[in-house]
């Protein structure tokens, strides 16, 4: 059974009838958005001394194409625990006006995921498990968590194994909480999909004693507690989860600047061998059509704006 919730999804989004496939047109339009939202935060950020990368299949577009992977439509990027801290201070004064954080740790309002998103006011991107859910709806950039790693394989390996647990017991959470008609259809589509979906949702009911909200917080707080005399790093809430995510500290600082689109934003230190461990040594080879993630979603609005 795959454990990536969003790895399950996608097993079955292109033969379902439920979710609205983002058209080329729409993805050019929010690739813009994305630009504009994404050189507001590098400005924010250069002008407060904070750091960042570019981040996931983000990184990878910069360094195969110079921008956004051609069929992506989504944008990453990454900080260190130092430089997040920072950028939860000045966010409401530099950005708050147009945007709207979200992340754990950070206020008093539930929080959808383990690691921050800035949303655009005044668009809707509408997502099919958060329909009934009180999070943001809004098109969004993620920012992904980098702490650090303790020098102990013992305790690092013990790190992995909650880490991981923790978060899907999170997601499970969500699950139950805040359950929805056309998500239940759309996890009916396969007997795989639909076995999922109620064991997620079974979790999900086991844990309901916990808020969502306490349980993303305390998360944060534990995968963020190792020393900064650490050799290591990782992104425990990445894809590969956490110790797929691990780095050398040295690929990850000093950052540098690096082409997209037409502009120039940070990446960490070693980019190449960033993309040459999550996306294997042909990462600079386009990969076959069937294999190009596709995107979905219930709505997308612009709400009119123009770039």
């Amino acid at each position: 059974m795959i454990l990536q919730a969003r790895d399950m999804m996608n097993s079955v989004q292109h033969s379902s009838k439920i979710l609205k496939e983002v058209t080329p047109e729409e993805c050019e339009q929010l690739k813009k958005v994305l630009l504009d939202m994404m050189t507001d935060v590098h400005n924010a950020c250069v002008k407060n001394h904070i750091g960042y990368s570019l981040h996931g299949g983000t990184a990878l577009g910069a360094i195969r194409h110079q921008g956004f992977i051609p069929w992506d439509d989504d944008l990453d990027i990454a900080m260190d625990r130092e430089d997040w801290e920072d950028f939860k201070k000045i966010f409401e004064k530099e950005l708050g006006e147009k945007y709207v954080l979200e992340a754990p740790n950070y206020g008093d309002k539930e929080t959808k995921t383990y690691f921050g998103k800035i949303y655009k006011k005044g668009t809707t991107l509408l997502e099919l498990q958060d329909i009934n859910a009180p999070f943001q709806k809004c098109i969004y950039i993620d920012v992904f968590l980098v702490d650090n790693v303790s020098n102990n394989w013992m305790v690092r390996n013990y790190d992995a194994l909650v880490s991981n647990c923790w978060k899907a017991i999170t997601t499970c959470q969500i699950y139950y909480q805040y359950p929805n008609e056309l998500m239940e259809k759309y996890m009916s589509a396969s007997k795989k999909t639909k076995l999922y979906y109620k064991v997620r949702k079974f979790i999900g009911f086991c844990f309901s004693f916990i808020s969502h909200k306490n349980m993303v917080d305390k998360y944060d707080k534990f995968v963020s507690r190792h020393s900064k005399s650490s050799l290591w790093v990782t992104v425990p809430t990445g894809r590969a989860f956490y110790k797929g995510e691990m780095m050398k500290k040295t690929d990850w600082k000093p950052f540098k600047l690096i082409s997209f689109e037409d502009k120039e934003f940070l990446i960490q230190s070693s980019p190449e061998a960033y993309c040459l461990k999550h996306y294997g040594n042909t990462y600079m080879e386009l990969p076959p059509v069937h294999k190009r993630e596709r995107h979905f979603c219930v709505k997308l609005d612009f709400n009119d704006e123009t770039i």
